[in-house]
């Protein structure tokens, strides 16, 4: 077996990931080898070659945060003789919280090399796959803008981010697209906040935003939220980061089912988001990929 590390160099440059590589440094040269990305794309690329042309079985692991997961996954979903490891040293993370197991098992590349392995579904958007969610709305056009203030002097990525909610609050929380749900069209009555098709119950950091998700079912969790007031958005926000916001009953207005296969039509071409990655769309088909990718865990 060999085990290939795809590493994002931009990557979360703190201690946790000057550990992981030096554990890497010493494996190399066995088993065990190290690539690393220059742009984006490269992850994908990378994977899929590797593992195209490997003559036995190939645990890939993807060193970085969603982006780099997401890349690595788009390069081997499609492949049988490989399977996907996570080891967050981004910023964000969110793909592996959904996982019973700590952020730390993870880091440990002892741990994750000698893993067990087990299968989770997949969502297709257009040609396009993902592991945690696919977003419409304010969510990415929160994403959207956080490059435009991480530009600035001093600001951080996580301080970036929520200024990007706070700019959002007021021009982004009105958006228009027609839904369809396991083929049946949904009324439309206004403008929406955001909807969501998600296999992972985390996004933005650890944000709970799909609290019954399960990455194994063989159905998406499907939420819809009209646009709200400021206000009313503000108070719903502490419920919506803890997951909590299914039962509460002042947040009666979000629709939520499990549901197969989720069709958005929008008027022009439209920010949707994959696994946090934003892309311009005017129609997006999304399904889910039952027991799609095998998956390493500590």
């Amino acid at each position: 077996m060999r085990h290939l590390f795809i590493i994002n160099k931009n990557a979360g440059k703190s201690k946790k990931s000057e550990r992981v590589l030096a554990r890497l440094r010493e494996l190399e040269g066995g088993n065990a080898v190290m690539k690393f990305t220059e742009k984006a794309g490269d992850a994908t690329e990378i994977a899929r070659a590797f593992v195209s042309s490997a003559d036995e079985s190939v645990r890939v692991y993807a060193c970085g945060g969603d982006g780099t997961v997401n890349e690595v996954l788009s390069g081997i979903y499609d492949l049988d003789n490989c399977a996907l490891g996570v080891i967050p040293v981004g910023s964000g993370n969110d793909f592996v919280r959904s996982f019973d197991r700590k952020n730390e098992d993870f880091l440990d590349i002892d741990k994750m090399m000698n893993g067990g392995v087990t299968e989770i579904d997949l969502i297709k958007c257009n040609e396009r796959v993902g592991g945690n969610s696919v977003t419409i709305g304010y969510d990415c056009a929160v994403a959207a803008n956080v490059s435009k203030f991480k530009k600035l002097k001093l600001i951080t990525s996580s301080f970036a981010y929520k200024l990007s909610i706070f700019y959002c609050l007021f021009r982004g929380r009105k958006h228009y697209f027609n839904v369809t749900v396991d083929g049946k069209r949904l009324e439309r009555k206004g403008t929406y906040l955001l909807s969501l098709c998600a296999k992972g119950k985390y996004y933005g950091g650890g944000i709970k935003c799909a609290p019954r998700a399960d990455n194994s079912d063989g159905y998406l969790d499907f939420m819809l939220i009209p646009t709200i007031g400021v206000f009313k958005f503000i108070r719903l926000l502490p419920s919506f980061a803890k997951g909590r916001h299914l039962d509460n009953p002042k947040a009666d207005f979000i629709r939520w089912q499990k549901c197969r296969e989720v069709e958005y039509e929008c008027d022009e071409e439209t920010d949707i988001g994959i696994d946090g990655e934003i892309f311009r769309v005017k129609k997006a088909k999304i399904s889910v990929l039952p027991k799609a990718q095998k998956i390493i865990l500590p």
